[in-house]
């Protein structure tokens, strides 16, 4: 698995000799691999002192602390993964077909611009999930302007409309326009019953603690399980199966 180094490779300023070679370290460490630093460096077609050199620039000991290091801080990343099935207990049972439909959809609009909408309190979740897609590749648009929903201008096949209510006017009328014009609809909502959860497929139904508190005036976590939902799906986007191990389609195919 190719891991992402960037943070890394901008805090130490590595080279991009050095940045394959840690990423060549890494993917060993995952892999368990017992190798000694003649081995490794035969291996990658490299010296072991420019091994050496990147261990020390990394702040480690030498070769081997860098191995057992890396090893350590991936077996925490692995257990951590471990408690993803935990994120149900907060955001609720997701039925296995609807995160399946949101994968595929994904990946059916890899290249198009996807579309989301959200406003009052969802407008930081709207500019949420448009900065995670686009740092992912997606041509992810915020908007939620009559406009580009009226006509299409933009020829986006998918939307995504967060509303705590499911009825928001200012949501609804994208919504409606979107499906009128055949684009799919991904929903985000506390009103399994409302406009917009009968328009969307998949409608992600999430529990909203105070219906009747219009204002936000208490605390209601409807908004943290939006981000969380959406964390989860992406990183089943990512490397797609299920605590299971049953594969999902992945966001990533052209």
């Amino acid at each position: 698995m190719k891991h992402d180094l960037y943070k890394l490779a901008e805090q130490y300023h590595l080279s991009n000799s050095e940045q394959a070679l840690l990423q060549a370290v890494v993917e060993a460490a995952d892999q368990n691999a017992q190798y000694s630093v003649r081995e490794f460096a035969a291996r990658n077609y490299t010296s072991p002192a420019a091994i050496i050199r990147l261990s020390k620039k990394l702040g480690y000991t030498g070769y081997t602390d860098m191995v057992y290091r890396l090893q350590f801080l991936l077996q925490n990343e692995i257990s951590n993964r471990t408690h993803a099935s935990h994120i149900t207990s907060f955001i609720g049972e997701i039925p296995p077909e609807q995160i399946h439909s949101f994968l595929a959809l994904l990946a059916k609009n890899r290249q198009g611009p996807i579309l989301i909408t959200g406003t009052g309190f969802c407008a930081p979740l709207r500019d949420f999930l448009v900065r995670k897609l686009l740092v992912l590749g997606y041509h992810a648009i915020g908007t939620n302007s009559y406009e580009v929903y009226e006509n299409n201008a933009l020829q986006a096949k998918l939307v995504i409309a967060i509303s705590k209510s499911g009825t928001t006017d200012t949501i609804v009328k994208p919504v409606q326009d979107a499906r009128r014009l055949g684009m799919d609809v991904v929903a985000f909502t506390g009103g399994q019953h409302s406009p917009i959860a009968q328009q969307a497929d998949p409608a992600f139904i999430l529990l909203d603690d105070k219906i009747l508190d219009d204002r936000n005036l208490t605390a209601n976590y409807f908004y943290a399980r939006v981000l969380i939902l959406f964390e989860y799906l992406m990183d089943l986007s990512l490397d797609p199966r299920d605590t299971t191990g049953e594969a999902f389609p992945p966001a990533n195919l052209p």
